[in-house]
């Protein structure tokens, strides 16, 4: 079982052999053929996941902005990190380090934004710098398991028959009949056995078991001894039954952390749904909406003092009369506008906006990497929400802190007096860098 770890929009080809090149990854032709399978099922938003095509005569499957891991049937994982670390030249490895600093940025941002199920333990305890993603997630599924089973298995009364050499319950009398008419010394009854063979005992022994074929070491261990505790347990015959059989309430509250994890690895309920075998889990996340909700966050503890509110939808950017029955002369609002951050200070509306991208700051001739789309979008930001702004307007455009992109640009003007401040956020220190 071999973690091969890439970057997000790195290419993956189809190839004789499985084996990492300039930062790219070439996969055997049956584990290419298993991925391309998963991501073009008609259940699969695969355009979201990775873009399929050729280049150089080879198929090629490129990521996107997911990262996460992929489980493959032969056993070995996909995992996709944060693309900040990635170093610009191809031809040049990324370091274990920056694998590790990736990672570990990744897991804080999942942990401080929900997208991780669950109550965590903290970083140092969770030793995530040596640990493939998947590890980590079945780390953290552990942990729940051994919370809960310290609070105590669930047992519930199930109905039972069986026929017995003594009086239990009630005596089923057609069956005593029919079963002991010579044998009198039986009593066929049916009677209630308090038992914790239900439905969630029966599908975390499956997870366990499941878990048990994908890790080594301590966590194997911490597996093997959580399984002990499930050895009257039956596996789940039936994973669906078993999860609409789900019970809530007061008895079970304490099995809720771990249901989100179960619903992971057994429907493929990753916040990018993608459905297959068990054999073939997925646990992906959007990158660009994790940085997105990490630094509302941030900078909500970083400016306490500031409103800051996200994803408002208080203004359109064009209205429009139809001048057609039944309401012609109805004015209607076309073309929400929903900054990512709007935030108030001192009566002054900044408008914030992020953008899960790599821009450099030392390529000024080439506009630094960002994309004009995204200064037409602040230009209606502000012509909208800010155009009762007495003096020049603000707006922050927060790009992720990375080697090329250490601290602010300069100001970028409009003819109105706006002003773009194109700011780095620092994941590590979960902090946005201001003007020098």
């Amino acid at each position: 079982m071999t973690t091969w770890t890439v970057y997000e929009y790195a290419r993956l080809f189809r190839d004789n052999d499985t084996e990492l090149v300039d930062g790219n990854l070439n996969l055997s032709e049956k584990k290419f053929d298993a991925l391309k399978k998963l991501i073009t099922s008609n259940d699969a938003d695969h355009s979201q996941l990775f873009r399929y095509g050729f280049e150089k005569r080879r198929e090629v499957l490129v990521c996107q902005n997911y990262v996460g891991v992929i489980c493959l049937p032969d056993g070995d994982q996909i995992e996709i990190l944060p693309k900040t670390y990635k170093l610009n030249h191809t031809n040049e490895t990324v370091s274990v380090d920056d694998k590790n600093n990736s990672r570990r940025s990744l897991i804080k941002m999942l942990k401080a934004t929900r997208y991780l199920p669950g109550k965590m333990a903290s970083s140092a305890a969770l030793d995530i710098t040596n640990m493939p993603l998947l590890d980590v997630f079945i780390q953290l599924f552990l942990e729940g398991v051994n919370l809960l089973i310290k609070r105590g298995i669930s047992r519930h009364y199930q109905p039972k028959e069986e026929n017995l050499a003594y009086l239990k319950g009630k005596l089923l009398v057609s069956q005593q009949i029919r079963t002991n008419l010579v044998m009198k010394h039986r009593h066929y009854m049916e009677f209630d056995e308090l038992s914790s063979n239900r439905a969630e005992n029966r599908l975390i022994r499956s997870a366990l078991q499941w878990a048990l074929k994908r890790v080594k070491g301590k966590t194997k261990h911490l597996c093997q001894e959580l399984l002990f505790h499930f050895t009257d347990i039956q596996e789940s015959k039936n994973i669906r039954l078993d999860l609409k059989s789900w019970q809530k309430g007061r008895h079970v509250r304490h099995y809720e952390p771990v249901l989100p994890w179960l619903e992971m690895i057994f429907k493929e309920n990753s916040p990018t749904s993608v459905d297959g075998s068990t054999n073939m889990l997925s646990i992906l996340f959007p990158m660009e909406k994790v940085f997105e909700d990490y630094v509302a966050l941030a900078l909500k503890k970083q400016f306490p003092d500031y409103d800051i509110k996200t994803q408002v939808r208080e203004q359109s950017l064009i209205t429009h009369t139809p001048g057609v029955a039944p309401k012609a002369f109805e004015e209607k609002k076309l073309f929400q506008l929903r900054p990512d951050l709007h935030i108030t200070y001192e009566n002054k509306i900044i408008i914030g906006d992020t953008k899960w991208k790599l821009i450099n700051e030392k390529h000024h001739t080439k506009k630094y990497g960002i994309k004009e789309n995204d200064i037409y979008q602040m230009l209606a930001y502000n012509q909208t929400y800010q155009k009762d702004e007495e003096q020049g307007a603000e707006i922050w455009l927060i790009y992720p802190m990375s080697s090329t992109f250490t601290k602010c640009l300069p100001d970028f003007k409009f003819d109105n007096g706006a002003v773009i401040k194109v700011r780095p956020f620092d994941i590590n220190r979960s902090l946005l860098i201001m003007d020098s």
